[in-house]
Order: C-alpha cells, then sequence, then structure tokens
C-alpha cells in the first residue's frame, strides 16, 4: 500500500518535474551534466548501452541519447513515462522508455554497460535489493553511477532543517523558486518519513552496500555543485550537498 501511495505521488508530481527538467534541457545545466556525464563515463567514446533508472521526465536518457548513447529509461510513475517519451520527441531523440513497477517482469540479467540515476535512490523504499538487483543488470566491468543527495536529511535532523529552511529562505532572495504545491510537498514529507534512506548516513551507508554486493573501484565525489546550480540553488542546498557514487562489477 505504501509503495501505491508513492507511485500516486510522483504521478502528481510529473507536470512540476517536467517545468524543471524543461528549464534545465534550455539552460547551461545541459552542457554542465553532459560534461559531468563524461567525466564519470571515463570518456569512454563508445556507443555504451545504458539504463537510466527513475528516468523521470526524460533528462537524462535525452542528454545520454544525444551524446551517442543507447539508452534505456525507466520509471514506476507512468505519469513521468509519459512525459519523458513527450520530451524526448520534441528533442528528436529515440530512448526506449519502459513503465516498471514492483511486481513486473524486468529483469535484464548481464545487459547494461552502465546503470546509472539521478536523484532517485533517496526514494528507494528497498535499497539494498535495488541495488543487488542493478549489480545483476550490469554486464561484467559494467559501471554503475549514482548521482544524489540526502534530500530527507532536513525531516531526520532537526539542526538540519532549521539550516535547510534558513538557506532556502535566503536563496529565494537570490531567485529560488517558490511552489505553490504546498499540499503535495507535505504529502512528499510524509511519505519520506517511512523510506529507509532518509535515515541513513550517506553517501557512507552506500560504499558500504555497493562493498557488499561485490562492486570494485567504488569512488566518491561532491565537488560538483557549482557546475550543475544556479547562484540561488547553491544557497538553498548548501547543508544537503550533491554527491556521485561510482563502483565497477
Amino acid at each position: 500500500m505504501d509503495e501505491i501511495k508513492h507511485q500516486d505521488y510522483w504521478n502528481k508530481s510529473a507536470v512540476i518535474y517536467d517545468d524543471i527538467i524543461q528549464e534545465e534541457l534550455h539552460s547551461f545545466k545541459k552542457e554542465a551534466w553532459q560534461s559531468l556525464l563524461k567525466e564519470h563515463l571515463a570518456d569512454d567514446r563508445r556507443s555504451l548501452q545504458i539504463l537510466d533508472v527513475g528516468t523521470g521526465p526524460g533528462f537524462f536518457s535525452i542528454i545520454l541519447s544525444q551524446m551517442g548513447h543507447q539508452v534505456t529509461g525507466i520509471d514506476f510513475s507512468k505519469e513521468m513515462i509519459e512525459t519523458a517519451k513527450k520530451n524526448s520527441a520534441l528533442a528528436h531523440v529515440q530512448p526506449q522508455f519502459i513503465h516498471v513497477t514492483g511486481d513486473s517482469s524486468f529483469n535484464p540479467v548481464n545487459t547494461f554497460d552502465i546503470i546509472l540515476s539521478r536523484n532517485v535512490t533517496w526514494t528507494l523504499h528497498r535499497p539494498e535489493k535495488v541495488y543487488s538487483d542493478w549489480h545483476k543488470w550490469l554486464k561484467k566491468d559494467g559501471k554503475l553511477i549514482i548521482f544524489d543527495a540526502n534530500w530527507n536529511l532536513p525531516i531526520a535532523n532537526e539542526q538540519y532543517g532549521e539550516m535547510y529552511q534558513k538557506d532556502v529562505q535566503e536563496a529565494i532572495k537570490h531567485g529560488f523558486p517558490q511552489y505553490k504545491e504546498e499540499e503535495l510537498f507535505k504529502e512528499g514529507d510524509e511519505i519520506s518519513t517511512y523510506l529507509p534512506m532518509t535515515y541513513a548516513m550517506r553517501p557512507e551507508w552506500d560504499r558500504a552496500i555497493l562493498f557488499q554486493l561485490g562492486f570494485r573501484h567504488i569512488k566518491i565525489r561532491q565537488d560538483f555543485d557549482k557546475r550543475v546550480y544556479t547562484e540561488a540553488e547553491q544557497i538553498a542546498y548548501k547543508s544537503i550537498p550533491s554527491f556521485s557514487i561510482t563502483g565497477i562489477k
């Protein structure tokens, strides 16, 4: 039931996230993320088989397709998948998009050169199982790339919550957007109290799990917010910096 509620929340959020993705696709962020992705792909010039997990409105699937890769984007929100299809058509690229639910038969063992996600893993109900699945789905020597942040730390920790609210108020003075969907965000915060990643110390937690699963050459980066965020976003999120964690199967 919790996962159904969560799925409904993301379906209702598709319009909001589509607006965010449209801004990213038509700003400096597109080239910034393409440059950062090239670094994480180790400048591999082959056309790679890439799985974009939690594709949302399709940002990563679109820009990776434009970089010449063969991309499959999956999401458990049907509305997000439909939005991603629309956006990829507008961008004149053709990644494959698949609606995947918890009881679906999607299990592409030893298929992908790269599995990646952005701002997704914090939403997982069973992160250990998901990370295990990703290990199975990668080819030998395939690479996992996770971009995320401790987005729910302000919910789990009162001190961080106060810091975050103070930072957001300062960021608003610099143009940080104010959203009107307060009830939807309250629903998201309520759901987040039941998510295990809300209370995990990340990315250290991720490193430990990936090591247990057999990933090699695990690396963490936390040095790229200035490249992919506006000035206002840098102010708003300075207490919850982004990180990437990578590992090789």
